[in-house]
């Protein structure tokens, strides 16, 4: 955090200037002249920033590295390092954690709120003709504010973006508390989804094929919209459980309503869009497994998903055992048990001299050729960037609601009694489960997974056969809660956000339990606050944010990772 003063922060948010590689990137250098002719914009399309706002959201390969595969994904245990997590890994103390602060306020919210500043300065009868595609660029700067919020708790937002159109440049925003931003982004979203439901008086002009979600399609960006308002109620059932109920009752009236299959989900699916192979390269050399109870569990079940999360073990065989072991590698002790996917100990300190196998790359040979292995699985990196699994012709899936989220969402919501949906509990819970399979069965063939078999109908009738996944009303949450954590799995701060709201999956679990790892620590809950510098334009907002988030007792100090941010209530 400390490369990113709030200096810098400043400046991103108050000006809207993105940089790429040392140039401002081409849709920024159009607006040279704006802060000096904010009418100067009128001269720009709309549409052409909302291509780079979209991308930003899934391009940050600092982001992938540094937020979620050193940090979030380890402290939910989603990846352990492959020869095991060390005594320091829910310490968190890495200087380029949330990024998704600088992306905001340089790359997503600068590009999407001039979407809605150009139309908003046309003449009034050529605004009449974007209203849609003013509304379609506020859910995804919505979901964005959101997500920031998410982990950081108070922002800029009512006020941020306003530099460009402001003469003098307006350079103080105050920051928006999480409950009050979190009220105004659910108000916003009702009012984009009027816009989209209602019939326009005048033809509107479509942003077409540079609205890379859904092409402009008002009836996607409707249920996107819904999804989200669901997604961010959800947040409020520790602090008002009420108002959760209020807004998921009036997102289950709404006409249009929720996705309702797989075409519904809001997904960028792109060839080109990616991390670049810049900082997320730990990930293809094999340096991360999944955690032992994880992948035991899913081998137990039969999940399909197994062999899309990781690449099979590093001894597949019997006689593969044998050689290791007759070499000193493996312990004689050892007997095959026939388990092709193996995950790693999230716990330090399960290390010792009888497993210590389980820890270190393996050399032996095997069949006169030279092998070198670690005994758990590696994950699967070409999931999440296609580049791994093939130089050229695979396509990126970056989810940010699926049709199995909705599914597991509303189950969840029903199995609590917290809204009035007539839906059945266990209906949705089974369709969460095949939506999410079927997901990333298409993830895996579109990524081009080397050796990959495809899903089989009956991989899913038997799975859900299974013990632990037949739904049994006296664990519904929990399960569902499991199923959501297994789904999240390419969606870390969903994941992360699911362990705080809910608790699960529980280290006290009897179905998918989590490894305790309290001896070295707690799980961390939020991003550290930096105190600005004195010299900082808005060091007086940004000061009394943090101030008014620490009367909270359970937020903790500034620089508290284990603290928490409003919804995360104890």
């Amino acid at each position: 955090m400390n490369t990113r003063l709030y200096m810098s922060r400043l400046i991103l948010y108050a000006t809207g200037l993105l940089m790429i590689g040392g140039q401002f990137a081409c849709s920024r250098s159009k607006f040279a002249q704006i802060n000096t002719n904010p009418d100067a914009v009128l001269s720009i399309n709309p549409q052409t920033e909302l291509t780079p706002g979209e991308i930003a959201i899934h391009s940050s390969s600092i982001e992938v590295f540094y937020d979620f595969v050193r940090n979030i994904k380890p402290w939910t245990q989603t990846y352990v390092f492959t020869t095991g997590n060390t005594s320091t890994f829910l310490a968190g103390a890495n200087a380029n954690m949330n990024e998704r602060w600088s992306i905001f306020y340089g790359g997503v919210g600068d590009n999407l709120f001039d979407v809605m500043q150009i139309i908003d300065k046309m003449p009034a009868t050529q605004q009449a003709q974007y209203q849609f595609m003013k509304a379609e660029a506020s859910i995804p700067f919505i979901y964005y504010a959101f997500y920031v919020s998410d982990a950081n708790g108070s922002i800029p937002y009512t006020q941020a973006f306003l530099a460009r159109y402001t003469i003098p440049a307006f350079l103080t925003p105050i920051y928006n508390s999480q409950e009050a931003l979190f009220d105004t982004l659910d108000k916003q979203l009702q009012s984009a989804i009027a816009v989209l439901e209602s019939t326009p008086t005048v033809t509107q002009i479509s942003p077409a094929g540079n609205d890379l979600y859904f092409g402009g399609d008002p009836t996607h960006w409707v249920k996107a919209a819904n999804a989200l308002r669901l997604k961010i109620a959800m947040r409020l059932m520790k602090v008002n459980p009420a108002k959760l109920t209020s807004i998921v009752n009036s997102v289950l009236a709404d006409n249009v309503g929720l996705p309702q299959s797989s075409a519904d989900e809001w997904i960028l699916y792109s060839s080109t869009v990616g991390m670049n192979d810049n900082n997320n390269n730990a990930l293809n050399q094999g340096n991360y497994s999944g955690s032992y109870n994880n992948v035991n569990f899913m081998w137990k079940t039969g999940d399909p998903r197994t062999r899309v999360f990781y690449q099979p073990a590093g001894i597949t065989s019997a006689d593969m055992l044998d050689s290791a072991e007759a070499q000193g590698q493996i312990p004689t002790s050892v007997t095959w048990d026939g388990q092709i996917y193996r995950g790693q100990y999230a716990n330090p300190s399960a290390s010792n001299s009888a497993n210590s196998y389980m820890f270190r790359q393996l050399t032996f040979s095997y069949k006169g050729i030279k092998t070198q292995v670690y005994w758990p699985s590696i994950i699967q990196a070409g999931l999440t960037y296609a580049t791994y699994n093939a130089t050229t012709g695979g396509t990126n899936a970056f989810p940010l609601i699926t049709y199995a989220d909705v599914c597991f969402m509303r189950a969840e919501l029903i199995a609590r009694g917290l809204d009035n949906d007539q839906s059945r509990a266990d209906s949705l819970y089974y369709q969460g489960i095949r939506a999410s399979l079927m997901d990333y069965d298409h993830w895996a063939q579109i990524t081009l997974q080397p050796d990959y078999t495809p899903l089989q109908y009956s991989e899913i009738t038997n799975y859900l056969a299974q013990t632990g996944i037949v739904y049994n009303p006296a664990t519904a949450v929990e399960q569902i809660c499991d199923q959501k954590y297994l789904n999240y799995f390419v969606q870390p701060n969903e994941t992360w956000a699911l362990i705080k709201r809910t608790g699960f999956p529980a280290v006290a679990s009897q179905i998918l339990a989590m490894e305790d790892v309290s001896s070295v620590g707690v799980m961390p809950r939020r991003y550290a606050a930096i105190q600005p510098a004195l010299g900082d334009l808005n060091y007086t907002n940004a000061t009394n944010a943090i101030d008014s988030m620490a009367l909270n007792p359970n937020y903790g100090t500034p620089s508290s990772l284990t603290g928490r941010v409003w919804w995360d209530a104890q």
